[in-house]
């Protein structure tokens, strides 16, 4: 006869386990035990809340532009397709100001739940490097889902205008510095930045007129 030596950890479960499988009533009970945990396991699952399909609610496009611009077309062609594919009513909500930052902060402070999106643009990655501060943060507080499209700027002029070239241009902002201003939908959009570029390569001044958005504002005022 031998002496049993205390089982502890693994050994005390793998012993359990041998004996369960040589004696009827110890596999029994663990057939029990088996079926107990499965049938706590799926009243559990039971009562977990279903989580709906997305999207279950309305979605918003906020544009950071005045309505008839550029960015606003796109953004309404774009909810036309996305609400044929999801099914979901899709609407656009226009928040021009401060170069694209009042619109952008509003979809910063909505939940991410991808039920409010931003129709970003150029001025949404150069806005952070022109101010030292702002009401978000443009690298954690956004994540980027897709290119939507690519535009172009172009100069245009009054059609009784005396300028018909950029040689013109250049020649008319030199001879008086002070006279022509070129207008830009927004604070650090792409038409800002590219007429301050041309100022600096052409080595002139214009004056810079910003308007809220990318709408006809600016050609109004050309006309």
């Amino acid at each position: 006869m031998t002496a049993h030596r205390p089982l502890h950890g693994a050994r005390v479960y793998d012993a359990y386990m041998k004996r369960a499988f040589l004696l009827p009533g110890r596999v029994m009970r663990f057939r029990v035990l088996i079926t107990i945990l499965f049938a706590i396991a799926a009243n559990v699952l039971l009562q977990a809340p279903v989580l709906a399909a997305f999207p279950d609610h309305i979605i918003k496009i906020v544009v950071p532009f005045a309505p008839g611009g550029g960015t606003d077309v796109v953004a309404r062609t774009l909810a036309q397709e996305m609400q044929k594919d999801l099914g979901a009513t899709i609407i656009i909500e226009n928040k021009p100001g401060a170069g694209t930052i009042i619109g952008t902060q509003s979809v910063a402070g909505s939940p991410g739940d991808g039920y409010t999106l931003l129709m970003g643009t150029f001025a949404n990655a150069v806005i952070p490097s022109l101010y030292k501060k702002l009401p978000y943060d443009a690298h954690r507080d956004f994540a980027a889902v897709a290119l939507v499209a690519r535009s172009f700027n172009v100069v245009v002029v009054n059609p009784s205008s005396s300028i018909k070239s950029i040689a013109d241009l250049i020649a008319a902002a030199k001879a008086d510095p002070e006279k022509l201003s070129y207008g830009t939908y927004g604070t650090g959009t792409s038409a800002h930045l590219a007429g301050e570029l041309f100022k600096h390569l052409a080595k002139v001044n214009l004056t810079t007129v910003p308007y809220k958005g990318g709408s006809f504002k600016p050609f109004g005022a050309i006309i």
